[in-house]
């Protein structure tokens, strides 16, 4: 694993060098928060199954478009689904874990888990299905569970097995809903170890949730861009406008100049793409508009005077989402 530092200082020079490519007027480019959720037919069909048949079976899952509440709400085990919006799944529908039924049952599932993972799993049958990670993601209510889940993760690369892409995407948005995003941080920094690719949607979702932290760390992850071939965080707008907003709103020498090179970049891609500002179900959306709304502001500050409170763009993105439903 390369050392933060390191990672830092190759952000911050590939930052200041990168150049946005040429194009038209575009919209934001926003893919949107998925969830997995069982339809009723498919609760139908499980109602006999025990409760971990439902880790080793998501042939009947459906993915829709939702937007995640700040804690994940549990349901019952034999029905497997993560938090979703009321219109998809009534609250009268479900069967919300106590924390210590919780903590139960990801020790069990983990348990269960663990022999059927691997190398060399002792249990090979039957085959843990990817559905079962994003029920562990939501088991878990503390940084002490994610740790416990990030400690098996490595057995499942160990077993020539990958994580989808929605298992990355939630699990740092879970990192970030339980206060741990440099547990994040450290995983998406070491692949070799983990095998949990970083997707455009997750890198802007960690750079979000690092943005109050310190600027090395915000740099750090910007520098993860580069690793997993994602483009260069100064032609991602989403993600040059967090970077400029945290390092204006840091105020340090090394955080304004970093700022002060991104300008340009952030100006160009502000011109470039078009954001739907009434769209706050896309959580990207809220975040960019809050974002240059901030930046916009500190720049009409004079020098030396004294900032007005920032909002914060994690309360901002929880209210927005709160006003919406699921389409």
């Amino acid at each position: 694993m390369l050392g933060a530092n390191v990672l830092a200082r190759r952000a911050f020079c590939s930052l200041r060098a990168a150049a946005s490519m040429s194009r038209g007027r575009t919209a934001l480019t926003v893919p949107p928060n998925r969830a997995i959720h069982a339809s009723a037919p498919v609760l139908k069909k499980k109602k006999a199954t025990t409760d971990f048949e439902s880790l080793f079976d998501d042939d009947d899952l459906e993915i829709v478009d939702t937007v995640t509440s700040k804690t994940a709400a549990p349901t019952h085990p034999s029905a497997p689904s993560t938090s979703t919006s009321g219109r998809t799944l009534g609250d009268s529908r479900r069967t919300k874990l106590s924390p210590q039924a919780r903590k139960e049952k990801l020790t069990e599932t983990l348990a269960y888990m663990k022999p059927r993972i691997g190398r060399k799993p002792t249990e090979p049958h039957p085959e843990v299905r990817n559905a079962a990670w994003l029920n562990l993601l939501q088991l878990a209510s503390s940084e002490a569970d994610m740790r416990e889940i990030v400690s098996t993760m490595p057995q499942w690369a160990q077993g020539g097995r990958t994580f989808t892409a929605l298992f990355s995407e939630s699990f740092v948005r879970r990192c970030q809903e339980l206060a741990c995003p440099r547990l994040a941080l450290q995983v998406y920094g070491d692949y070799a170890k983990y095998n949990l690719r970083l997707t455009l949607p997750a890198a802007r979702q960690l750079l979000h949730s690092l943005h109050r932290l310190d600027i090395s760390e915000l740099m750090t992850a910007s520098a993860l861009y580069g690793l997993y071939n994602l483009p260069a965080a100064a032609q991602d707008y989403v993600s040059c406008a967090i970077i400029v907003n945290a390092c204006f709103r840091n105020g340090s020498e090394d955080a304004n100049a970093i700022a002060q090179a991104l300008l340009p970049h952030l100006r160009k891609l502000q011109a470039e793409t078009s954001v739907d500002e009434k769209d706050t179900y896309h959580r990207e959306n809220v975040w960019v508009v809050k974002s240059m709304e901030n930046i916009e502001a500190m720049l009409k500050e004079p020098k030396g005077a004294k900032a007005a409170p920032i909002p914060d763009l994690a309360a901002a993105a929880s209210t927005s989402a709160e006003q919406t439903v699921s389409p």
